[in-house]
């Protein structure tokens, strides 16, 4: 493909280097939470970075491994450039395995994105295909220097890939949740007065708080009537929307961007519906979540809106929207809000039963229902 080595290690170096600017953005943005041209609440971006599968032990942002072998790459590259022929011979076997980790590395991570994630983060994807291609042109210009155990290092590099699989998929626990309890007396919200998944005489009855711009919160949403099906009706979900935007929650830390900058509209317009029409409500509200199946990008106000008038009626959604309850609900949820809060976070979704609440992060409704059967039996630790 190309005559000139020389001129093939020089386009390597060029692309080595723009993947490695990639990982860094992508490490900084898992640290610091700063958000990424595209890569709004509800995209496939944020589901794929917000996901516990985007750190190693929870902890290490996989991005960060990705940076230190390009980093890698990047300084053979650079030494090779050595009239040295046994440092070239040694730096040939070093890419040859990074190149096989890198492609067994690719391999593992578009799969957990179909997989696992169910959704494709485009900074991700560009990332991994430079990389293959990287790695096909770091084997091919190796193997026109000095054919011979290419393919013994290409194998080690794939099974140190296979091995950082395996320590990923035994270490990732297939449900996560943060959890705390208040010895605050928590404001009452009420079954009657809220949307409700389930049996509102319940034995069980949770209150659920939601940002409907959340990608997390929809793909709970969407397992919430299995699980009430998995625990034979004794559970049921109080469904109560809270915004996430210091538009109209002061209680969300500062931050540079506001994420979720238009949820307080839309609490607005779900609960104007609710109260209007709860036939209508659930029509957006399937509307609004979308198909299980297919990916999601969270409606916007002003198509939100639109939807909503064509349900109802302009005036009517009008006088819903400024209804004194809705204001009055609204303080109500950020007592509750505040007083189930730690350190700051403000995350959702986060189920509430008795003074206990969790935030949790599961795969399926199998694993929710566990979750939710320990916060049930939860013993509060005051």
């Amino acid at each position: 493909m190309f005559r000139d080595t020389e001129k093939m290690r020089k386009t390597m170096v060029a692309l080595v280097t723009i993947v490695l600017l990639l990982s860094v953005i992508l490490c900084i943005h898992s640290i610091s939470g700063r958000g990424l041209i595209g890569c709004s609440q509800g995209s496939h971006c944020n589901m794929v970075l917000g996901s516990k599968w985007s750190f190693l032990f929870g902890i290490i942002p996989v991005s960060a491994l990705a940076a230190g072998v390009w980093i890698a790459f990047l300084i053979c590259l650079t030494l090779h450039k050595s009239s040295d022929l046994e440092l070239q011979n040694f730096l040939n076997r070093i890419l040859l395995i990074l190149a096989g980790a890198v492609t067994g590395s690719a391999a593992w991570f578009i799969w957990l994105q179909s997989h696992m994630i169910k959704a494709f983060c485009p900074y991700c994807m560009t990332a991994h295909t430079l990389g293959i291609i990287i790695s096909v042109l770091t084997i091919v210009w190796c193997v026109k220097q000095k054919p011979g155990h290419s393919i013994l290092n290409i194998a080690f590099g794939i099974f140190i890939a296979v091995a950082l699989a395996v320590v990923q998929f035994c270490t990732t626990p297939l449900t996560l949740a943060e959890r705390g309890f208040t010895s605050e007396p928590l404001p009452e919200l009420s079954a009657q007065e809220l949307p409700v998944t389930g049996d509102p005489d319940a034995p069980h009855v949770i209150t659920l708080l939601f940002d409907w711009q959340c990608s997390h919160c929809r793909q709970l949403h969407l397992m919430l009537p299995e699980v009430v099906e998995q625990t034979g009706g004794q559970v049921a979900f109080i469904n109560c929307p809270i915004s996430l935007s210091r538009e109209c929650n002061p209680l969300v830390p500062m931050s540079s961007t506001d994420r979720f900058t238009g949820s307080c509209k839309l609490l607005h317009i779900g609960l104007a519906l609710w109260r209007t029409d709860p036939v209508a409500f659930s029509r957006y509200e399937e509307w609004y979540w979308g198909d299980p199946a297919k990916g999601w990008n969270p409606p916007g106000v002003d198509e939100a809106t639109a939807y909503a008038q064509d349900l109802i009626g302009a005036d009517r959604l009008e006088t819903a929207m400024n209804d004194e309850w809705i204001e009055s609900y609204l303080q109500t949820v950020l007592q509750v809000f505040g007083r189930t809060s730690s350190g700051g976070r403000s995350a959702v979704p986060r189920l509430i039963y008795s003074g206990n609440w969790l935030i949790p992060e599961a795969d399926d409704a199998a694993g929710l229902a566990t979750l939710i059967e320990t916060l049930i039996d939860q013993k509060p630790s005051i």
